[in-house]
């Protein structure tokens, strides 16, 4: 078996070139997105709004993680036909791609204002709320998987809101 097919497999094609599948790289951009939380135990931080907030509408709370993991679902097993492990072919594609390295190294500059202190709510909501889906929607239009960027957008609203009325 060639590497690019064990990288990005297609299963069961769900409609014209979208695919239920494997992009198992998806799980390298989760793992990636989530390293600030695997070090924050070993920080010892004074106080932590993020991981102490009380959720003033549980619903948001309900709703922010049913699609977040959609759209992480939908990164790792939704497949477009026509889409390689690593596609650089357009300069479309490499604009997606620089956009998701631009917003991770943003993401990780806003963990580092967060671990040093820095707790505004405009700060974490621009670096560490509204980052994350639109980190995830930009995957998904780099490895044009629409299905992924609808519900990161959507994901992008309701994390906001959910953090903006808690935090």
């Amino acid at each position: 078996m060639e590497w690019n097919n064990l990288l990005t497999m297609k299963w069961i094609k769900i409609y014209k070139n979208i695919w239920f599948g494997l992009f198992a790289l998806g799980f390298l951009f989760l793992f990636i997105q989530e390293i600030p939380y695997l070090i924050m135990p070993f920080l010892n931080l004074a106080s932590n709004p993020i991981m102490e907030m009380v959720h003033v509408y549980p619903i948001l709370n309900i709703l922010e993680k049913i699609v977040g993991i959609s759209t992480i679902i939908a990164m790792v097993f939704i497949v477009n036909q026509n889409t390689k492990p690593f596609p650089f072919d357009s300069l479309k594609e490499k604009l997606f791609f620089i956009l998701v390295i631009i917003l991770l190294l943003g993401y990780y500059i806003g963990w580092v204002f967060y671990f040093s202190g820095h707790r505004e709510l405009q700060l974490v909501l621009t670096t560490l709320v509204a980052i994350p889906p639109l980190y995830y929607t930009s995957i998904g239009l780099w490895r044009k998987n629409y299905i992924m960027v609808i519900l990161g957008i959507i994901f992008l609203f309701i994390h906001i809101a959910n953090v903006w009325t808690s935090y």
